[in-house]
This record gives C-alpha cells, sequence and structure tokens, in this order.
C-alpha cells in the first residue's frame, strides 16, 4: 500500500490542474505517517517533497508538503535508515566530503561543533603527522588530540593550524587542499541540509498547469529583461550566500563564485512566476584578472533549483550551469534561457561562451545527460576546426537516420572545444 502510494506521487510529478492537488494532497496524508522499508524510499520521498515544495499546486498542498519537510528528520524510519542516507543531504543525516578551503572554512565557524576529521582519511592523517613532526605510532590525528583544547574538535583544530601558519591566504588555501582532509558534518540544528533549505521572500506561485519542458524562443527571451532586480543588505545578501553555500554542500559540490562571494554585493533577480536568481559578486582579492565571476543560485519559491556561474570579460560571458537532479526534467530549457536573459540584461553581455568541461570533459554527468546537444539546440555552435569537422559528420549520420544519437565517446570529442553563441550576429 505505502509503495503504490510512493509510485502514485511520483506519477503526478508533473500533473496540474483539475483534481492533481487533491489526490496528491490525499497521498502526502498517507505517507507522512507510513513506515518506510528502505532509505532509497525515504529518499525518493524526500525528493518528491522538495518539488512539491518548488512547485505547490495550492496553499494546502503547500502546508501539507512543509509539514512533511519539517518533521522528516524525525521520522522513525528516517532515523533507521541514518546511516544508509549519509552525504544525501537529507535533514538528520551526516555530510562526508573532502571540502576545500573556504568551504571548510565557513563550516568551522558557522559550526565548528558538528564538523570532525574522518578518521578512515589515511592520507590525511599521514600529512597531518608531517606536518606536526608526530612520531609514526600517534599519527596526525593523535596529534591533533593531543594540542587540542576540551571543547574543539580535531577539525576545527587543524584549520586554526592552517590559519595561523605564515604566509598570504593563497599559500594556505593551496596547503591545505593539496591535504584535501575528508570532513564529517554531523547534523544539527541549523546545520545544512537539502530538507529545509529556502528563502523565503515573496509572495507563493501556484502551479496551475504541467511545466512547460519546450525549448523557448531564445531571442524573445531575451528581448524581456527581468521583471525586478533589487540590492539587498549586506545582512541578507549573507544569508543568501549561505544558502548558496549550502546547496552546494549538501550535494557535495563547490564553486568559488559561492565560497567567495560578497555580501555587499548581492542582487535578487525576480523574473516572475516564482522564479528567481541570486545573482552575487566575489570579494576583492577573489577577481579574476581577465574576468569578473559572479554567482547565480537559482531559486523557485525561495527553493533552489540550480545555479550558475558567469565570468564577464568586457561583454562576454562565459557561463556555467546547472540544475539539481531533483528538478531535472522539468524547466532546465526555460531557466537557461532565462539565466541568458539575466546576463544579457542585468551584467551587460552580448556574447556567451560554454566552457569544455559543461560539456562533457573530464564530466560523466555532462555526457549521460546530453549536455552538448542542449546547448547546441539554443545556438551555440563550436569554432574549432576539428569540431566542426565532429559536428558535420554528426549532421550527416542524423539526417540519414532520424534515430541516430551520438555516442559518448563522440560527445566526449566534441566537448574538448568551447561552444559559442552571438545572439546579434546573423548566421
Amino acid at each position: 500500500m505505502t509503495a503504490a502510494a510512493l509510485r502514485r506521487l511520483e506519477d503526478l510529478r508533473n500533473a496540474y490542474g483539475r483534481d492533481c492537488g487533491r489526490e496528491k494532497l490525499a497521498l502526502l496524508r498517507r505517507l507522512e505517517h507510513a513506515r518506510l522499508g528502505s532509505a532509497r524510499e525515504l529518499e525518493r520521498l524526500h525528493e518528491q517533497l522538495l518539488f512539491l515544495r518548488a512547485y505547490p499546486d495550492d496553499s494546502r498542498v503547500l502546508a501539507r508538503v512543509r509539514r512533511l519537510l519539517m518533521r522528516f528528520a524525525r521520522r522513525p524510519d528516517l532515523r533507521a535508515q541514518r546511516d544508509a542516507l549519509e552525504n544525501t543531504g537529507i535533514a538528520g543525516t551526516a555530510i562526508r566530503f573532502p571540502f576545500f578551503w573556504p568551504g571548510a572554512r565557513w563550516l568551522s565557524r558557522r559550526w565548528p561543533g558538528r564538523i570532525a576529521l574522518d578518521r578512515l582519511d589515511r592520507a590525511a592523517d599521514r600529512a597531518i603527522a608531517k606536518l606536526l613532526g608526530a612520531e609514526r605510532r600517534l599519527g596526525g590525528f593523535g596529534a591533533l588530540d593531543r594540542i587540542r583544547r576540551r571543547g574543539i574538535t580535531d577539525a576545527v583544530q587543524f584549520i586554526r593550524l592552517v590559519e595561523a601558519m605564515p604566509g598570504n591566504a593563497r599559500a594556505k588555501e593551496a596547503f591545505y587542499d593539496a591535504i584535501e582532509p575528508v570532513i564529517e558534518l554531523h547534523s544539527g540544528r541549523g546545520t545544512p541540509n537539502r530538507t529545509l533549505a529556502a528563502h523565503g521572500d515573496g509572495p507563493t506561485s501556484w502551479q496551475r498547469k504541467p511545466l512547460d519542458r519546450a525549448r523557448p524562443d531564445l531571442a524573445a527571451e531575451l528581448r524581456r529583461p527581468p521583471r525586478r532586480v533589487r540590492r539587498v543588505t549586506a545582512r541578507e545578501g549573507e544569508r543568501l550566500l549561505d544558502l548558496a553555500r549550502a546547496a552546494m554542500a549538501t550535494r557535495s559540490r563547490d564553486l568559488d563564485a559561492f565560497a567567495y562571494g560578497d555580501p555587499r554585493a548581492v542582487r535578487i533577480v525576480e523574473d516572475g512566476g516564482g522564479l528567481a536568481f541570486s545573482l552575487n559578486g566575489v570579494i576583492a582579492e577573489r577577481q579574476l584578472a581577465h574576468a569578473a565571476p559572479y554567482g547565480a543560485l537559482t531559486l523557485r519559491n525561495g527553493v533552489p533549483l540550480g545555479y550558475s556561474q558567469l565570468d564577464m570579460a568586457g561583454r562576454h560571458a562565459e557561463i556555467s550551469f546547472n540544475t539539481f537532479p531533483t528538478f531535472r526534467n522539468g524547466e532546465a530549457a526555460r531557466i537557461f534561457a532565462r539565466a541568458l536573459a539575466l546576463g544579457w540584461h542585468v551584467l551587460g553581455a552580448r556574447r556567451f561562451s560554454i566552457e569544455p568541461y559543461q560539456l562533457g570533459r573530464n564530466n560523466h554527468e555532462a555526457i549521460e545527460s546530453g549536455a552538448w546537444w542542449f546547448y547546441y539546440k539554443f545556438g551555440f555552435r563550436p569554432r574549432a576546426p576539428e569540431a566542426r569537422l565532429v559536428l558535420g559528420r554528426e549532421l550527416a549520420r542524423m539526417r540519414e537516420s532520424p534515430a541516430h544519437r551520438s555516442s559518448a565517446a563522440t560527445l566526449e570529442r566534441l566537448a574538448n572545444w568551447h561552444l559559442y553563441l552571438d545572439p546579434g550576429r546573423r548566421r
């Protein structure tokens, strides 16, 4: 019965209108107190709740979803499956990840009592032992235990040692990242999680019809500016940056534009229909010599859906775009078009490019999703002769056989070169 209710809720993911909200509400009531039998079922329920939190049918569905999310960490079945749900970012579960230096420092400042070094990380143990001149039998972790005061975790002690080292900020960062210790973030009050992550700003936009998955007219989207752009206070900017950093940390990711974001340079770009972007610049010492980096956290009804980074060099924007897995197969094409419109109207971009990693170079996820063709269909094109040759052969195969799909090997070859878009240039 419970498994059937969960499957039905998943079937209704993109069903809106008529009695869909009423049926979802009945399923949510049934699942609220049900005991799910596996970690995978709990994660599936969690993802449906997040989706409905971002795309609610009506106020009753939203209220029930919020209630389930607020209580999710206290579910008896979650407590029973806590270890199996490690690294999911679900409230009440732990995260284990080799955070980079800015992320580690952020965690140590915000939740010093909730982070610890992973004692199974033997490489870090040896590196810390060498740093401290510790005896082999004691090891690095043992040496930290000897010098840290009561109430100070080993992770915080190590981070403070690196902070106190001679040298500039970049040298300390390079030193820490070379060791790359795995940090355990234990769940506690206010610690980063995906379950409750939201920016409570603005009215709720109800979803009355199925999500539009079609690729929009990019020229029309670029002509349409955001509804409103407003600067926020440094205090709200810090909260938004914390939301962005947490969105990355809970998904085992990192983004320099968020890690080094400037809370005094944060704007909310309101796009209508519940869609908004939290756009931030970076602190002065992390500005690039050749470009000005900006981070953009995508929000729908305040819920993080994904992120972008735009590196501005004059009128040219190199853009990285990502939709979190929970929200894929939804509005990714429309949101990407609106991210380009943000670059056009807010940052003054007139040309765009996509770098190879985003297309699939050393990025299995991008190859699996067919990212290269996603951008191609928006009008992005390669300039490198070798890439154009490979593309020409692929297009010829598609003309001969419309069912042809590019192999992973072909996509990996195409991903070796940038793609470019010049909307004002006639092709």
